[in-house]
């Protein structure tokens, strides 16, 4: 579907504004951006590492859930 406006895409497409910022958080030791899932858990946003091994590893792919707890 096609939408030809003059109207800026922010009054059409609103209510994206409620969505989490992701915060910077280290698991297993290694750096990502992670944004809160609630009771302690956070999903995986993006990879801050420069190490192309912790790429590989399906633990810190994006969108897997880790905890946050120590």
């Amino acid at each position: 579907m096609l939408l030809y406006t003059v109207v800026p895409p922010e009054e059409i497409f609103f209510g994206d504004d409620e969505a989490p910022e992701p915060v910077a958080a280290a698991v297993a030791g290694v750096p990502v951006l992670v944004t809160p899932a609630g009771g302690g858990w956070a999903r995986i946003e993006r990879l801050l590492s420069t190490d192309p091994d912790h790429f590989l590893d399906p633990r810190f792919q994006p969108g897997a859930l880790v905890s946050l707890k120590p």
